[in-house]
């Protein structure tokens, strides 16, 4: 033991042969002095991996790389990766598949370096001499001098080689290009494969660098259960819970050491059940200590993560390890350079900075990528991530050395520069309704670009700052982001935030705070088509605005309200809410609110039937947010205007009106929004287009272009429910193009989008839309069964009127297949979204 920490190494005593499990778990061969050469290869080899998953495209890659011979390949190849990724056991395991391809005959030698250990590395002449006796060079006639060792070396590879003969040499555990350098063949014949967790890097070292990474979900959960199944193979628990060991798996990083470990406290414990380990492994403060098991049950050979990244640790230069510790104050997956120098330097690149500051801290960031420590994801992109098991080691480090590393000022300094730069970023984009002002602010495109690229860390900050002790930051970052999620499409993270909040604000205790957040996160609810949660909390906050009282805060909830009524179909109470709140908000004078209101208003008067007080409301919702200099929110009353325009037989209006919106919102960055305009133009030009002969007119295809493009904006920005949308709305068009098997494909993966993001009012929809394709195919059985199952969806979101015509549907083509219903012209069906603003 030293300072505490397992050496996982051990000594073997005259010829003896040593088994180890440590770091990468391969069993090892050493020698100690004597007069004889050591045995030949492959007696040197250890056994090949039992178990190899997930490793066949790196086999098949190093095999390339180790080449023929005659120039083909590498002479030299390295396998770097982090501790326990399973290097050694890559390398041996492609070692016996050389063996049996006959490349190398029996000349495959192995070697122990042990480059990491604390004590008992071999160092390059100490290998030198290794091989010599692998060699079959007695120990009488090994030269003394170091030279002359490596001089009997290269010629008894070269007079190999002269015979035709080729050797491979496997390395293994090197810290440093200096420990392997004299082994490397002179000849092309020859060949040196090195593992180690550095990438070894050294001028005029020939090595092809292969980097080797954690496992893949399936194969990180194949060889939990191999390990597993290898002790017991009966064990119940791999089919019994599969879940449970692939929480396991996700736990461990999906690195083959920690899920050997895992494997190993399952295959110890019979009776333990799988989710129970996955519970105790759900802990990020406790993971690694979990992950830790005495080989002997008395703790002399332990064997875990965290032993395994000692010694890598151990290696660093102080600097590279504080920036290692410091890294882990960086929410989120991965760090850009600029705020690792903030972590480092107190603050962020200026535009007056040398810039070998931003040089320098890259350079350490580098270094911490050679020793595996970090990746930098994609290569190039200055973002640099840590696997999850070393940013639970580091941050254990850098706890220990809190004061060492003024963690606590270099804590409140990165998430005071991250409240400042969403701040300049969302008041250059004007989310919050206010136009763009202030001196410097960047251009419109890089304040997207940055919120966009960082959207993941800002999103974990809100929750960071809360648990650093910072709810005043919390609360800073969360009503930033909030509008900026909202606006542009991003509903899971706007629901993490908006949680949040909430719990911030009920500590606090403050009743006006508790009653925006509770309107926030109802936004956030809606938008995840969870209604009766909304309703509740916009009950909630109702109370809370009212008690206060803070009117505007009412009319908010009561437009909120209104909205969750219209997707519900609720179309009385939806418009006398949305009524009340525009009262309110022309009583208060917030002209910019009364905007938002009307824009709600519109599709209520337009279901009712009133299509032209709706585009009277949509056009003074648009004129109103435009005087405010709310770009965002007028562009949407704009498409929506447009939208009530042609469902008022205003076609040149509505058209041009739609254009400018399109334009606006694609100059703003909104995917998603465009997505969904342009999902409502190919809707109204679908409806125009039911009465054309064939598919092949303007109106269809210029439909059919707006779906894909609206299609491919969704895929972009992962909205599930849009795609689906999309998709079951293409369908309908392809239908009436006379297309039907290509149509019932689309409202096929449509409906199956909708149904995965819990939306059973639109999934209803796309069922008996589906039943009228099956009927034009001649399949009525297929058809009366999709009726049925849309009348029970509409049951089940309480749509009685709906549920009774789908019924109707389905007894009719069961009591009379021959007669089913032509699909020519159902009702329109689009989904939009609606913006809710302040």
């Amino acid at each position: 033991m030293s300072g505490g920490r397992a050496e996982q190494w051990a000594r073997a005593e005259g010829n003896a042969t040593i088994t180890q499990v440590a770091g990468d778990h391969v069993t090892n061969v050493g020698y100690g002095p004597g007069a004889g050469p050591a045995p030949q290869a492959p007696a040197g080899l250890p056994e090949a991996p039992a178990v190899l998953v997930g490793r066949d495209g790196p086999v098949e890659e190093l095999l390339g790389v180790l080449g023929e011979g005659d120039g083909g390949g590498s002479r030299v190849a390295v396998v770097a990766g982090l501790a326990g990724v399973g290097k050694s056991a890559l390398a041996v395991a492609t070692a016996h598949r050389a063996l049996e391809l006959g490349g190398f005959g029996d000349r495959v030698f192995f070697l122990a370096l042990r480059g990491y250990a604390p004590n008992g590395a071999v160092d390059g002449p100490g290998a030198v001499h290794e091989m010599l006796r692998h060699l079959g060079i007695r120990d009488a006639d090994i030269p003394g001098s170091p030279d002359a060792r490596l001089h009997l070396y290269r010629a008894e590879l070269a007079a190999r080689a002269r015979a035709g003969e080729r050797v491979l040499i496997v390395a293994d555990d090197a810290g440093s290009v200096a420990q392997v350098r004299d082994l490397v063949p002179a000849q092309d014949a020859h060949r040196l494969l090195v593992t180690s967790r550095h990438r070894l890097v050294a001028p005029g070292f020939p090595g092809r660098i292969v980097v080797l990474d954690e496992l893949t979900a399936d194969a990180a959960a194949e060889l939990l259960t191999a390990a597993l199944l290898r002790t017991w193979p009966q064990d119940p628990r791999p089919l019994g819970d599969p879940g449970a060991l692939a929480e396991i798996a996700e736990h461990c990083g999906r690195l083959p050491l920690a899920l050997t470990v895992a494997g190993a406290l399952l295959a110890g414990d019979p009776g333990l059940p799988a989710a129970e380990l996955a519970r105790q492994l759900s802990g990020a403060r406790t993971r690694l200590a979990t992950l830790h098991i005495d080989e002997d049950g008395d703790g002399a050979v332990p064997v875990g993560v965290r032993a395994a990244f000692d010694l890598s640790y151990a290696r660093l230069p102080a600097d590279q390890a504080r920036l290692l510790r410091l890294l882990t104050l960086v929410p989120g997956p991965d760090c850009a350079t600029a705020y690792a120098h903030l972590l480092t330097r107190g603050c962020l690149p200026h535009p007056a900075d040398p810039p070998e500051a931003l040089a320098a801290v890259r350079a350490s960031l580098a270094a911490l990528v050679r020793a595996s420590m970090l990746t930098e994801q994609p290569v190039g992109s200055g973002r640099w991530r840590m696997h999850d098991l070393v940013r639970l080691y580091a941050r254990e480090r850098g706890e220990e050395h809190a004061e060492q590393d003024r963690r606590q000022d270099v804590t409140d300094t990165f998430l005071a520069s991250l409240v400042f730069d969403a701040e300049v970023a969302c008041r250059t984009l004007g989310v919050d309704g206010r136009p763009a002002s202030g001196p410097g602010l960047p251009s419109m495109a890089l304040a997207l670009r940055w919120l966009d690229g960082e959207r993941t860390m800002l999103v974990d900050a809100v929750g960071f700052a809360a648990e650093a002790g910072r709810p005043d930051i919390t609360f800073e970052l969360a009503g930033l982001l909030g509008p900026y999620l909202d606006l542009y499409g991003h509903a899971s993270d706007a629901l993490v935030v908006a949680r949040r909040m909430v719990a911030v604000c009920r500590e606090s205790g403050d009743r006006t705070d508790t009653a925006a957040a509770l309107y926030n996160l109802a936004i956030a609810l809606l938008d995840a088509r969870r209604m009766a949660e909304a309703t509740a909390l916009l009950d909630e906050s109702l109370v809370l605005f009212r008690e206060v009282p803070e009117r505007s805060g009412e009319a908010r909830s009561l437009n909120l309200l209104g909205s969750v009524h219209t997707r519900e179909h609720r179309w009385e109470e939806a418009r006398e809410a949305h009524e009340r709140a525009l009262e309110i908000f022309r009583a208060e004078g917030v002209r910019h609110a009364e905007g938002t209101v009307l824009v709600n208003l519109a599709h209520v008067l337009e279901q009712s039937g009133r299509v032209d007080e709706a585009v009277d409301a949509s056009a003074e919702a648009h004129r109103l947010l435009k005087e405010t200099g709310d770009d965002h929110r007028a562009a949407t009353a704009q498409g929506v205007l447009g939208d009530m325009l042609w469902r008022a037989g205003r076609r040149e209006e509505s058209s041009a009106a739609r254009e400018q919106a399109l334009a606006t919102l694609r100059s703003l960055g909104h995917r998603a929004a465009v997505a969904w305009l342009l999902n409502a133009i190919a809707g109204s030009l679908t409806d125009d287009a039911a009465g054309d002969a064939g598919g092949n007119t303007e109106r269809f295809r210029g439909a059919q272009a707006r779906y894909e493009e609206a299609l491919a904006l969704f895929a972009e920005v992962g909205d599930r429910h849009g795609e689906g949308a999309v998709r079951a709305n293409l369908g309908r068009l392809l239908r009436l193009a006379g297309r039907p098997q290509e149509a019932l494909e689309s409202q096929r993966q449509g409906c199956a989008l909708l149904a995965a993001t819990g939306d059973l009012r639109g999934e209803a929809v796309v069922l008996a839309d589906m039943a009228l394709t099956l009927c034009l195919l001649d399949r009525p059985a297929e058809a009366a069964d999709g009726f049925e199952r849309a009348a029970a969806l509409h049951g089940a979101v309480g749509d009685a009127e709906q549920e009774a015509a789908t019924r109707r549907m389905a007894a009719h083509l069961r009591a009379a297949p021959e007669t089913a219903p032509t699909p020519e012209e159902p009702p329109r069906r689009w989904w939009g979204r609606f913006r809710n603003g302040s």
